[in-house]
């Protein structure tokens, strides 16, 4: 009997190994990195951001204001004032009050009226060497005004109906008033206050208006008896290129008609 002999396994070929890539160095991040700089410019914003924040609420801070409506010539006193938080620029942060300094307006003299909640600044109040002055109502029928704003000045004039009419000057005496010419007999435009602070003012009833003038001492009296005759005019002054009002002009003048 024949013997059958097994032949080995021929192995199968190993496929090819592909050659390895060749090897590259890392480059070195450069500064041209857009990433880089972007972040960067971010990081300079936020500084720049939190230093302007900084500077803005370093100029937040307590601010001196009425705590309520006061006229002009109150002499304040502490129930007056009041302090509120406010952000001022420097330029603006000069002309008012802080709340520290809330102290030394004590026993000042307004010289205009403040609302309340308005802040103070050193223009609100009567200067230390300010002449002694008064405050006078003066009621002016509608229509004899013009429109007028605290601190604009004023002439006052009264027209007074019996009085005899000034002498003229130049002129036939003898000849007869003519149109537009003075009226024998028709009263007098007299001038009793010149250049005075209008103040204040209230609408009445009847649609007169009652003026709150500053005026001297010694031309009060003045200024009272102009309002009781009832027939006041008031003249806005308006000044020139070096803020003068110039002369009070004539202090008085015929009337025109009864």
């Amino acid at each position: 009997m024949t013997e059958l002999t097994v032949a080995p396994a021929r192995p199968e070929p190993t496929p090819p190994v592909p050659p390895s890539p060749p090897a590259r160095r890392l480059g070195r991040r450069r500064w041209r990195d857009s990433r880089l700089l972007i972040g960067v410019l971010l990081v300079l914003v936020s500084v720049v951001a939190g230093a302007r924040l900084f500077a803005t609420a370093d100029r937040t801070r307590q601010w001196v204001v009425a705590a309520a409506d006061l006229p002009a010539g109150h002499i304040v006193v502490d129930g007056d004032l009041t302090t509120a938080t406010a952000h001022l620029d420097g330029a603006t942060s000069d002309r008012y009050y802080p709340g520290d300094r809330r102290s030394e307006l004590l026993g000042a003299t307004l010289a205009r009226p403040v609302s309340s909640g308005e802040l103070l600044s050193g223009a609100d109040f009567a200067g230390e060497d300010a002449a002694a002055t008064r405050l006078v109502p003066v009621i002016v029928k509608a229509g004899r005004v013009p429109d007028l704003s605290p601190g604009d000045h004023v002439d006052v004039f009264v027209y007074q109906p019996g009085a005899a009419a000034p002498p003229e000057t130049g002129g036939d005496p003898a000849q007869p008033a003519q149109e537009g010419q003075a009226v024998a007999g028709a009263g007098v435009e007299i001038q009793v206050l010149h250049d005075v602070e209008f103040v204040a003012q209230d609408r009445l009833n009847s649609g007169d208006r009652s003026l709150s003038l500053r005026v001297p001492v010694d031309d009060a009296i003045r200024a009272v008896a102009a309002s009781q005759s009832e027939r006041v005019d008031v003249v806005k002054l308006e000044r020139d290129a070096r803020g003068e009002v110039g002369s009070g002009g004539p202090s008085s003048a015929p009337g025109y008609g009864r």
